[in-house]
């Protein structure tokens, strides 16, 4: 082998060696999912027969949350979007979801289905979600700022509107205690609406 073949090789022998360990000390990227409710049965087990059916309608983000990548304010008109902590799916799927599980399990006599519901399927109520605010912020608090609205059956008539704000303190500004976090306002969200939808059916 020649003296310039060798030099090239030891060359690209060198290139190789620093673009794997450049490759190898790039951070994984985390993926976090939301928790809803133990239930005492699932959806699918409740008897239909002579119960209340509600329908969850597809939930409102902002887009700037409604985002893969996790999101925190920072500032008053500052956000930080990381790329190496992410959602296991888009925040508006994952939190209907969540909202749809939370509701069932604290309405365990009712039936609760998300939108969209199968065809010929007619809820008896229905259920909006529109979250003005659902974000982390820099000083360890979650905050959420939701307008929620009731209708009968499947129209858009509105029968009540609500509106719920709430702040929760995290132990940490981690990422984990972000989505802990994240679950646990959504489960306050689910009470008040629960205690709502109950007075409902009375009436």
């Amino acid at each position: 082998m020649s003296r310039i073949s060798l030099m090239i090789l030891v060359v690209n022998c060198t290139l190789i060696a620093a673009f794997s360990g450049c490759r190898s000390m790039t951070p994984p990227v985390t993926y976090y999912t939301l928790s809803s409710i133990p239930g005492q049965m699932a959806e699918s087990e409740t008897d239909a027969s002579g119960v209340i059916t509600i329908g969850i309608r597809p939930v409102e983000l902002p887009g700037y949350i409604n985002r893969t990548q996790m999101v925190t304010r920072s500032g008053p008109h500052q956000l930080e979007i990381s790329s190496l902590h992410r959602w296991a799916d888009y925040p508006d799927r994952m939190v209907q979801k969540v909202l749809g599980e939370n509701l069932q399990a604290l309405m365990p006599h009712a039936r609760v289905v998300n939108a969209t519901w199968p065809v010929g399927l007619k809820p008896d109520v229905t259920v909006s979600f529109q979250f003005l605010e659902l974000i982390g912020i820099s000083d360890k608090k979650m905050l959420l700022n939701a307008v929620w609205t009731v209708a009968h059956g499947d129209s858009l008539s509105v029968v009540q509107s609500h509106r719920t704000i709430l702040s929760e303190p995290m132990p940490s500004s981690g990422f984990d205690d972000l989505a802990a976090a994240h679950s646990r306002v959504l489960e306050a969200l689910c009470r008040a609406v629960a205690e709502t939808l109950t007075a409902f059916q009375v009436q």
